[in-house]
């Protein structure tokens, strides 16, 4: 059974507090409405006249009937749970954009989601090998707003990372990890991480793994998001594996708890351009 977590916990909140807030500005409008209509009684010699005033619906909640509202309770119920999103967890000095098929934060997150999968595997299996992960893989459709100048807050990567993806362990052999990347080749790269790709005239030039070229007979263990194991923007190659193992841990999630690792190290959120991923048309 997947676990709750605070973050699960708090966007339910934050949904909760956005219904209620739309349903009483809804129903402040129509009242408002309501109140502004004036006119002459309407008879067979005269025109009736009408005013009104506009209300903007916005994310700011007014009653004005006081706190007896159960809406009002709901919020205020939720509102500190909600409030703690907009807290920072971290700090980006330049912000980070995405762009196809290099970019600082396409490169960030899958050097997160490695780096995230590593130290999980690692603890799970007392194994402390860097190489018990070799490389990771998430979608660039998955990325979905930049990454702000500044403070960072949960509420910056979830919508960074809105959906329910989990981080997936996928065992490869070399041969399949080719088909892959010839795939990459024909279609469209993912975002990866200790990876470099070289694709000209539509064929794989280059591919290194490690710094190394790939064995064809060798295992490789990608960490990557169960979107793309099911087969998510067409990598059923994916499905050609030599085992999985699945987590209940959502890459939004994932991506909170490495963000607060760094702060905790006195580290910031960092992302370059690399030319791990080089297109030669």
């Amino acid at each position: 059974m997947r676990r709750t977590t605070p973050v699960r916990a708090a966007m339910a909140m934050a949904l909760v507090f956005a219904i209620v807030a739309l349903t009483a500005q809804s129903a402040n409008a129509q009242r408002v409405a309501k109140k502004e209509y004036t006119g002459a009684q309407l008879n067979s010699n005269a025109f009736q006249t009408i005013s009104w005033t506009t209300t903007t619906m916005n994310s700011k909640f007014d009653p004005k009937e006081g706190d007896n509202l159960k809406s009002t309770k709901i919020i205020a119920k939720y509102k500190p749970e909600v409030d703690k999103l907009d807290l920072p967890i971290g700090h980006c000095p330049i912000g980070l954009s995405k762009s196809y098929p290099d970019s600082p934060l396409s490169n960030w997150a899958a050097d997160a989601l490695l780096e995230f999968a590593r130290g999980y595997w690692n603890n799970l299996h007392g194994n402390d090998k860097d190489g018990a992960i070799d490389f990771s893989m998430i979608n660039f459709g998955g990325i979905r707003t930049d990454m702000p100048k500044g403070k960072v807050t949960k509420n910056h990567i979830l919508s960074m990372f809105p959906f329910n993806n989990y981080l997936v362990f996928i065992e490869m052999s070399g041969e399949n990890v080719e088909k892959l990347m010839n795939h990459f080749a024909l279609t469209r790269a993912q975002a990866m991480g200790n990876v470099k790709l070289i694709i000209e005239n539509k064929a794989v030039k280059e591919c290194l793994i490690g710094g190394k070229p790939i064995e064809r007979n060798g295992t490789y263990r990608l960490a990557t998001i169960d979107f793309l194991l099911d087969g998510g923007d067409g990598l059923y190659t994916l499905k050609q594996n030599k085992g999985v193992t699945k987590t209940d841990i959502k890459v939004m999630e994932l991506m909170i708890s490495y963000i607060e690792g760094l702060t905790a190290d006195g580290k910031q959120i960092k992302g370059s351009k690399d030319g791990r991923t080089v297109i030669v048309k």
